[in-house]
């Protein structure tokens, strides 16, 4: 015996069925509604099946159940014989319907026989659809016997049926069945819309001597015999069954689909089957036997006996098995008049049609499928982002199908010959036609937008009966375009600008609204910021959106800047968080230089790092320090690589040789003084920051000193630029650590030396996710110093460039911002150290621009 099949079932609901002969398949208002609860700690079969003290077994519902009543077995085993005698009347049946889940019924030690028995019942409904209509669940009850009861409803269960003695009106329905046996004595019996799995039964349906028989809608596979009438059981009826030949039995057994003898052929019908005969040729195989002779093919049939003019003998795309590669011949091709047909199939749904498929079925509606469910081709798009703005679209012209509980009828997938060609309009002006394919389910074609954006795709199926059948999906890009902006400052915590007043102690974080704020969009992805602390206490870090990967380290007493793009949350706020020493504070400054948005903005072209300005040499500008209160103007448009027309240019600033204390702002050229500050430096010192300029209409920045004394020496490094017509947008990540030489058993990065790191690896080991060639937006952090030193950051497999990502000082954590191309096909940095000493390195990811 098998076990109880523990996974749910597709929901199964009774309705009225289009037949004859009055069957009772729907109760009245019940008069009293019984409980069953074998696992309840009150129940008790001396009771009266109240709800607060259900019977334990369905014997002693059964036992009470009258017309009308209702008897809610709930879900679990039930290891006990059940013998159902009740008896209801059309208007008022008897109905057993298993609620919350699966109803297991079996024999307990010792007993013997048939697990569930009907004995000289009628009107009774056994149903395993949930009560209500709802959810799922399911009888399984192992083997059930029919003795000598009428008009007797079972519908949702899970094993054998005998239906015996001087029975009649029985329906069996939607159900998983492993074999039926329906015996003299019997008749107008109804079997329709189930699933068949042989398990071993010789036959799956076998009907001897029981006339009027309706075998009807029925999927069924692996029996050596599909179905069998003998003995006198004229007019049955056998229309829209699929029948798949004997997939598991021995080569040396023969099979027969469907055989009715001579003795039943009288008054029987068989049309609008599909019968598929097996590949296999090495054992015998009779499609169809009727009156004593055999047939190989349903024309055969038809010419001899005007039966089964309607069969088709093609393989039906039922299982997902590699040898049934047909195209599902059984779409829009039943009788809907077929005696025994339900109004809705074994999933609960009503005949829909198919679109692709020409109609070719009977009756009203003309487009019902054969076989116990209603599949239909369908045309799907599947959108999918494999970088920023790379798209791949799937077509695929499959049967939809619920998985049913033994496994075997799983999700099916067909060849898609139906579709002669797909159109795809990718909503940007570009149109593709991919041919279908006879061989394959799936239908692929790609699309690169030219930039990040929202697109409606349309895919057009054209078909082989003519005209079409479309579906539109709208698909954004991952990524996001920019928008130069001021700089404009959001938050000052010096006066309050941005809502926050007052120093920001360790261990707090402060909620700095952004989308919305100050010409910034609702709808924005990220922002280019510049972060400033000052006023500070003591030593710490600020991080921006994490708590814990820092985005600046300061000391007491110092004022220190860092960019970022950081990406805003979904509250529209990005979190300013405080860490270091106990005591530690500062005040904090932000100034937004642009913001990300998808479908708006320029995109990203990043370059090899070119040296702009170097007012040591004169390189784009006069030889000379720049003095304080005073700026040099740079030209960026048409150096080098870069072209006219950019909107902004992504630069790293050095300041050098400084003879006094001041800031650096980088701004437009012609903008005036500036009211924020890109760069904090101190008499002697070497500092750098990588800032995204908006460059003005002449094709310039500017680099204005904020010094209140002294001179500084100024060195601009490019590393990419933003246009119109740049193909990489942002894609804003969880911010991640991608590099910490403390934990890796090499140590420290070594004087004069070149190291390759993998920036593609999360700290647990997995894979960050982003394409090869990608440009990170990421934070760079020295620690532990032994001397003085400058780090170049650049694609591993390039030659190195005379630029520095970062400059540092012994003993002197710094952390400092830039756009970093990784290596392809891989994802490596190299990392060279120009320093007399060693430095631990740590390399924070907030996101990438990308392409492909």
């Amino acid at each position: 015996m098998r076990s109880p099949r523990r996974a749910a079932m597709a929901a199964i609901t009774l309705l009225s069925l289009a037949l004859g002969g009055g069957l009772a398949v729907a109760h009245a208002d019940s008069s009293t509604v019984l409980y069953v609860d074998g696992s309840s700690a009150s129940c008790t079969d001396s009771g009266t099946g109240a709800e607060a003290a259900p019977y334990c077994t369905i014997q002693a519902a059964a036992d009470a159940a009258g017309a009308g009543d209702t008897v809610d077995i709930e879900a679990g085993s039930y290891a006990d014989q059940v013998s159902i005698k009740s008896v209801g009347t059309a208007a008022a049946p008897v109905t057993f319907q298993a609620v919350g889940g699966t109803v297991a019924i079996s024999l307990a030690a010792g007993q013997t026989g048939p697990t569930l028995t009907f004995d000289g019942a009628s009107y009774v409904n056994f149903d395993g659809t949930m009560a209500g209509g709802t959810g799922a669940s399911t009888f399984y009850v192992g083997s059930v016997e029919v003795n000598g009861s009428s008009q007797v409803a079972i519908n949702g269960i899970e094993g054998t049926v005998h239906v015996t003695g001087t029975s009649s009106d029985v329906s069996l329905t939607r159900s998983v069945l492993y074999g039926v046996q329906i015996d003299s004595g019997s008749s107008h019996d109804v079997v329709s819309t189930n699933h068949f799995d042989g398990g071993g039964s010789p036959t799956a349906i076998s009907v001897t001597g029981a006339p009027d028989t309706d075998i009807t809608s029925n999927t069924i596979l692996a029996s050596p015999t599909a179905i069998d009438v003998s003995n006198g059981s004229t007019g049955t009826s056998i229309e829209n069954n699929i029948v798949v030949i004997a997939l598991y039995v021995a080569s040396a057994t023969p099979v027969t689909a469907v055989s009715v003898d001579a003795s039943s052929a009288s008054g029987s019908t068989l049309d609008y089957n599909v019968v598929s005969p097996f590949r296999d040729s090495s054992f015998t195989q009779v499609p169809y036997s009727w009156a004593g002779s055999d047939y190989a093919t349903a024309a055969a049939l038809d010419q001899a006996t005007t039966q089964g003019a309607h069969d088709l003998n093609s393989d039906p795309s039922l299982y997902g098995i590699s040898i049934r590669t047909g195209a599902a011949p059984e779409i829009n091709s039943a009788n809907a008049s077929a005696p025994g047909m339900l109004a809705t199939d074994f999933y609960g749904r009503s005949c829909t049609g198919d679109p692709v498929v020409a109609v070719t079925g009977a009756g009203t509606p003309a487009d019902c499928a054969r076989g116990a469910a209603q599949p239909t081709y369908s045309t799907a798009v599947s959108a999918s982002a494999s970088a920023v703005t790379a798209l791949s679209v799937d077509l695929s012209s499959a049967i939809t199908q619920s998985t049913v509980l033994n496994g075997l009828l799983s999700a099916i997938n067909p060849d898609p010959t139906p579709a002669v060609s797909y159109t795809i309009a990718w909503g940007d002006g570009h149109t593709q036609t991919v041919q279908g394919s006879s061989t394959a389910v799936t239908t692929g074609a790609s699309h690169t937008y030219a930039k990040a954006g929202t697109y409606t795709i349309t895919d057009t199926m054209n078909q082989t009966t003519g005209g079409t059948v479309s579906t539109t999906t709208p698909f954004t890009t991952a990524g996001s375009g920019y928008t130069p902006l001021g700089p404009k400052r959001i938050l000052d915590t010096r006066n309050g600008t941005g809502g926050l007043k007052g120093a920001l102690p360790s261990g707090e974080c402060y909620g700095m609204p952004v989308a919305g704020v100050d010409g910034i969009p609702a709808k924005v992805s990220a922002v280019a910021l510049n972060l400033t602390v000052t006023d500070t206490t003591s030593n710490g870090f600020f991080s921006l959106n994490s708590g814990t990967i820092s985005n600046l380290n300061y000391s007491a007493g110092q004022t220190v800047a860092n960019s970022a793009i950081v990406p805003v949350n979904a509250d529209g706020a990005v979190d300013v968080c405080s860490a270091g020493d106990a005591d530690a504070s500062a005040d904090a400054i932000v100034d937004v230089t642009g913001y990300f948005t998808q479908g708006a903005g320029s995109g990203y072209q990043p370059t090899t790092p070119d040296r702009i300005l170097d007012t040591r040499n004169g390189t784009g500008a006069p030889k000379a320090k720049v003095a304080k209160d005073s700026a040099v103007s740079v030209a960026v448009s048409g150096v080098d690589s870069i072209p006219a027309g950019i909107t902004a240019v992504a630069v790293h600033v050095t300041a050098v040789d400084a003879t006094g204390g001041g800031w650096i702002a980088a701004e437009p050229d012609g903008a005036g003084v500036p009211s924020t500050s890109s760069l904090n430096y101190g008499a002697g010192q070497t500092i750098s920051n990588t800032i995204i300029v908006p460059v003005a209409a002449d094709g310039r920045i500017e680099l204005y000193n904020g010094a209140v004394s002294g001179s500084v020496d100024l060195i601009a490094d490019v590393s990419g630029y933003f246009t119109a017509d740049a193909p990489d947008a942002f894609v804003p990540v969880t911010p991640y650590r991608a590099l910490d030489t403390r934990q890796l058993a090499n140590g420290t990065v070594r004087y004069d030396s070149t190291y390759p790191f993998d920036m593609n690896l999360l700290p647990d080991g997995d894979g960050a996710g982003f394409p090869a060639g990608v440009t990170l937006a990421a934070s760079l952090t020295t620690t532990d110093e032994t001397a003085n030193g400058a780090l170049t950051v650049y694609p591993a497999g390039t030659t190195m460039p005379n630029v520095s990502a970062l400059n540092y000082r012994e003993n002197q954590n710094v952390a400092d911002f830039g756009l970093f191309t990784t290596s392809s096909p891989y994802d490596f940095l190299n990392v060279y150290n120009n320093s007399e000493g060693s430095t631990d390195l740590l390399i924070d990811v907030f996101g990438y621009f990308a392409n492909s």
